[in-house]
């Protein structure tokens, strides 16, 4: 195998760092293996890995930038991270919820409804605060268009009952990975835009925003699992995806995925926080 072999193995490398230090590393790994397919799966995830963490270093998401502004930039991208994963949590709440206030009726349905409708607006208002920062960004992206040819992907979404509950799964999958390459795209646009000092302390602030909703969604969504957990779990035995891999009527597995993708969110939010509270001065911190 040619050169271009143990080239691609740098591919999860961000461009900037092969640009600099590729050629040392392909030439290090040509010394040491006669081709590229010679080389060890244990050194394969090394590099998989370490690449990996020089694109979140590239993107500020991790260590410790002596720019403000950059650390800034990195934990708002962070707080969408962490919406990525929030969006698909929902989803499957919305979807593990759907009927559940004409099919569960019981003495304590009044805690259930707050939590579900502080779920839904809370969802509502971190989709509004997002477009707003989407709105605030977009002048620049449409330079940064201008400027350069750029391309983005997308895909899918449902489920229930066995294949039902299959196709589920399949679809929920697909969904994930759509919001997976939206947010990898968004990502990547965040690093490379022009942004002022306002745009970026605003965004600071709409991160800080959305965070605080991301976090009274999972509180309300507990209050809500709880209480039908109590009350209802006839309710919670016959929910979509259930038997996928096992059956609960306290824990359902469709249930139990949304409460976790919804707390890796909120961890990668609260992350983002503090590197955003952490680049601000006290002028910014009043600001926001």
């Amino acid at each position: 195998m040619t050169r271009d072999g143990f080239e691609r193995l740098l591919l999860w490398y961000p461009p900037q760092w092969r640009a600099r230090y590729g050629g040392e590393l392909t030439a290090l790994l040509e010394d040491t293996y006669v081709t590229a397919n010679d080389v060890p799966r244990r050194q394969r995830l090394e590099l998989a890995r370490s690449g990996l963490a020089e694109r979140a270093r590239a993107a500020a998401l991790v260590g410790r930038s002596q720019d403000p502004d950059v650390r800034l930039r990195g934990g708002s991208v962070l707080v969408l991270c962490g919406w990525a994963f929030y969006i698909v949590a929902v989803v499957m709440f919305v979807k593990v919820a759907d009927r559940w206030s004409t099919q569960s009726s019981h003495v304590g349905h009044w805690v259930a409804t707050g939590g579900f409708d502080v779920v839904a607006v809370a969802s509502v208002v971190g989709c509004v605060v997002v477009l707003l920062a989407a709105l605030l960004v977009l002048p620049s992206f449409v330079r940064f268009l201008q400027a350069r040819a750029w391309r983005m992907s997308a895909h899918g979404r449902n489920g229930g009952d066995p294949f039902y509950g299959a196709l589920f799964v399949f679809v929920g999958l697909m969904c994930f990975a759509a919001v997976g390459c939206a947010t990898a795209a968004a990502v990547s646009v965040a690093r490379k835009v022009e942004l002022s000092r306002r745009v970026l302390r605003t965004l600071g602030a709409v991160a800080i925003g959305l965070v605080g909703m991301m976090g009274l969604a999972l509180l309300s969504l507990v209050t809500w699992w709880a209480s039908e957990a109590v009350h209802s779990p006839g309710f919670l035995a016959q929910g979509i995806g259930n038997g996928v891999p096992f059956n609960s009527s306290v824990a359902p597995p469709t249930l139990l995925a949304s409460g976790l993708l919804m707390t890796v969110g909120l961890a990668l939010g609260l992350a983002g926080l503090i590197r955003v509270v952490g680049s601000l001065g006290p002028a910014d911190r009043s600001f926001a």
